[in-house]
């Protein structure tokens, strides 16, 4: 199965994972995630069938990103299709991917066996999702 998650004005581009944040609450401390990371993973999941599926899973996750428009026209259109070595680093790509499609797309990431993933520049930015199921 493939997916493609599409980004519009509000959430422009594929975002990581961030640290959890900390508060004082009388004497306890509570740890919680930015509300703009819950709402962007929260924009990925509705964009993903509920499928609950069951088993050993394969992912591939390519997220592209569209060139600084401080770049030239002409470098821009250069770069298309070339990997992006800035940030946001991959792993917290894939994590908040991962994470949103938990008890949605799958039950729990942990039937993840094996994840591809790269992040290039591109047209539009995007994320292209494939779900293989194996033995």
């Amino acid at each position: 199965m493939e997916l493609e998650i599409n980004f519009n004005e509000t959430h422009k581009a594929p975002i990581g994972s961030p640290r959890p944040r900390f508060s004082m609450r009388g004497k306890y401390v509570q740890t919680y995630m930015p509300k703009t990371y819950t709402d962007h993973k929260q924009f990925i999941q509705k964009q993903m069938p509920k499928l609950m599926m069951e088993g050993n899973l394969i992912v591939t996750l390519q997220f592209l990103f569209i060139p600084p428009l401080s770049w030239s026209n002409k470098k821009r259109l250069a770069m298309v299709g070339q990997y992006k070595r800035t940030k946001p680093d991959i792993d917290n790509l894939i994590k908040t991917v991962l994470d949103a499609a938990n008890n949605h797309l799958w039950q729990d990431d942990n039937q993840i066996v094996e994840v591809k993933s790269f992040k290039k520049y591109g047209e539009t930015p995007k994320i292209i999702m494939k779900v293989e199921m194996v033995e």
